[in-house]
């Protein structure tokens, strides 16, 4: 007896020790069911740890536990309460199978993972391989058995849907799609026919064409010249507002795609796998319940096995909900055409649905706020944690009409109606490479400010102007010649610094912090006691004597300096001198100028990073200037047969029909 109580005790830890990494791996599945979409619409920082972490540890829970089960199958010996326990717990194989597949919200925490889809693969052959030895080693004549079988089916497909998702969805899948699918959409739903108190249709309508072609942009793709003309007559259409809400939308449907099972779920082969799988959990759910006795097995093994049956039920309702409350349902139904039934479902689906698909929030860093703080200890450095300590200083502003009003205003007037912007590729280079000089040149300004604009890096240009910015807030703020324009100009003043400091690969390639580190030390030398003296400081700063921008002594230390304080003071006195009016319509200008600079020069792949991060106002801007034309990514081709230039009030749709085999106008190719 003596002898075989270490055996029992080991047999009993080793029945809690599955038992608790089957009800683990079930939590992560429920954490990831219920937050893996939320991270698109929120910037809440536990939200994206909560999912980072049951991401990165799902996956490893049910395969640590799938081995588990095989060690404890592979000794069958025991007595028949024993060989009852290894039965139960051998049925909860599938189940495993089922958390390796993930749930519908979330197949990708970062689009890298679709680039693993092999490793899945491997995985997928892997897994399945111990799950069956499981499945085998407690083979037998019982009713359990044969209950096991469709789950066994259900966690099979499950893993395979999720491999499936991640090959689609890699860089190579992608540039594989066509142009093709962007012209049938495009052409196939009455956009310009969509009543005007409907407008969210027109929206998704809008948003599911513009979608076919961001998805070969994001690939570092170049389309044809007539994609271009369609999406600026579409996007055009539009207010500020409905133009916002129909890029947002797009991406949504790109995140869908890029992070979820979208590819295969709003297909018609998923549908009917999702309809089959269950078919199969819910008639195993039932047989369990009704032929099982209960007595045979541990109180506690029924009781999971239960929660597992539940859980498996839950993410199968919790997935038709997000089907059939979908965008994708809804263009679907928009697409189907005219009719009693189809209205009613869309006006039903609609007031169900949530508007709400990004943050629709901007960041705001300020760096003279951010020098108050006392520097950081130089082991933090050591450990990278510094680079986390700058998220405290960041806050957020929500995106308001207006300003949305002036993006959309600003990026519309750079085209102004001329098609020689969609045939000069130059004239578009020159368009989207102004990064403040454009206004300055209007108002007869840039011999003076050529020195903080072209003539200097992106990045010292964005820290100067911020600082210069903020003097001049300073000295206006309490007056009553303050200009409304300020409000406007400050928030997208600290949106560039916050992409600076934060964000630097949205920016462009190259770009270091060395000029803002040596500034904020800078800063941070001047100890600022408090707010007062600190706005007195400023005073005297623009008030006093300083170089002028031409000086030889002022340029030498600008060229050579990391910091931009020296240029700081320069510019101020520079805009200062200005009527608070213009100056402050100047700024405006030139910040909206550096945001669309920025939008058009950042790599998509950092944009697409940003759609699982609440969203990025650079990215909306981005797609707001791809379909009004304002991109490089275009380019007219010329072939044996003359293409027509004189497109204007021609439809794409003859023009197709005049020339049916010159489709290679419009197809992709790769960038050289």
């Amino acid at each position: 007896m003596l002898k075989k109580l270490p055996e029992k005790v080991l047999n009993l830890w080793n029945n809690w020790e599955i038992r608790g990494m089957v009800l683990l791996s079930l939590l992560l599945q429920i954490i990831l069911i219920i937050f893996g979409s939320r991270r698109k619409t929120t910037r809440k920082i536990w939200i994206r740890i909560l999912v980072w972490s049951a991401y990165l540890s799902a996956d490893m829970m049910a395969t640590v536990a799938l081995g588990t089960l095989a060690r404890s199958q592979g000794d069958s010996s025991g007595d028949s309460s024993e060989k009852a326990n290894n039965s139960i717990q051998a049925f909860w194989a599938p189940f495993l199978l089922l958390h390796l597949g993930g749930p519908d919200t979330i197949t990708a925490y970062s689009i890298e993972d679709n680039e693993l889809w092999l490793r899945h693969l491997l995985g997928l052959v892997i897994q399945v391989g111990v799950a069956f030895y499981v499945f085998s080693r407690s083979w037998g004549s019982g009713i359990l058995t044969l209950i096991a079988i469709p789950m066994f089916v259900v966690g099979v497909v499950k893993y395979a849907e999720r491999t499936w998702v991640l090959w689609s969805s890699c860089s190579k899948s992608l540039k594989n799609s066509s142009l093709l699918h962007f012209w049938a959409s495009s052409r196939r739903t009455g956009i310009s026919e969509t009543p005007p108190q409907d407008q969210q249709r027109d929206y998704l309508l809008q948003a599911n064409v513009f979608s076919y072609i961001s998805k070969l942009m994001m690939q570092d793709l170049v389309a044809g010249i007539l994609p271009l003309i369609r999406s600026r007559e579409l996007i055009s259409k539009n207010e500020a507002d409905g133009a916002f809400k129909v890029v947002e939308t797009e991406l949504g449907l790109i995140y869908d795609m890029l992070y979820t099972k979208a590819p295969l779920i709003y297909s018609r082969g998923g549908i009917i796998l999702r309809f089959i799988s269950s078919l199969l959990s819910v008639t195993a759910f039932i047989t369990f319940q009704v032929k099982i006795d209960k007595h045979d097995y541990s109180t506690t093994d029924i009781a999971i096995t239960y929660l597992l049956f539940a859980a498996v039920v839950f993410l199968e309702f919790y997935a038709f909900l997000c089907l059939v409350l979908s965008d994708w349902t809804m263009i679907w139904l928009i697409d189907e055409g005219e009719n009693g039934l189809t209205n009613a479902t869309y006006s039903l689906i609609r007031k169900l649905t949530r508007s709400e698909r990004w943050s629709r929030s901007i960041s705001q860093y300020n760096l003279i706020s951010s020098s108050f703080e006392s520097e950081p200890p130089k082991c933090l450095g050591l450990l990278g944690i510094d680079e986390m300590m700058r998220q405290m200083h960041v806050n957020w502003k929500d995106l308001n009409v207006d300003l949305q009003g002036f993006i959309f205003e600003h990026l519309q007037g750079l085209i102004k109606e001329d098609l020689n912007v969609v045939f000069d590729k130059n004239l578009r280079s020159k368009i989207i490479g102004q990064r403040g000089d454009g206004v300055l040149e209007r108002e007869g300004l840039l011999k003076e400010y050529k020195w903080c604009t072209t003539e200097v890096e992106f990045s010292r240009s964005i820290l100067v102007w911020h600082l210069a910015t903020e003097i001049c807030y300073s000295a206006d703020k309490d007056g009553s010649n303050v200009s409304s324009e300020y409000e406007t100009s400050t928030c997208l003043s600290e949106y560039m610094m916050y992409l600076l400091v934060i964000r630097p690969n949205m920016l462009s390639k190259g770009l270091g912090d060395e000029g803002y580190l040596e500034t904020l030390q800078e800063l941070r030398g001047l100890k600022y006691p408090c707010c007062k003296e600190y706005q007195r400081t400023l005073r005297e700063l623009h008030n006093s004597e300083s170089r002028g921008y031409d000086d030889g002594e002022f340029q030498r230390r600008w060229k050579t300096e990391k910091s931009v304080l020296s240029g700081v003071a320069v510019l101020a006195r520079q805009l200062l001198l200005l009527e608070p009016e213009k100056r402050w319509e100047m700024i405006k200008e030139v910040w909206i100028e550096m945001v669309a600079y920025a939008a058009a020069h950042c790599p998509w792949k950092e944009h697409t990073h940003q759609l699982r991060r609440g969203g990025e106002l650079l990215t909306h801007v981005s797609l707001l200037m791809l379909h009004l034309g304002l991109s490089e990514q275009y380019e007219y081709k010329a072939y044996n047969e003359p293409v027509p230039i004189e497109l204007k009030g021609v439809g794409i749709p003859k023009i197709l029909l005049k020339y049916p085999h010159r489709s290679c106008i419009f197809l992709g190719v790769r960038i050289k």
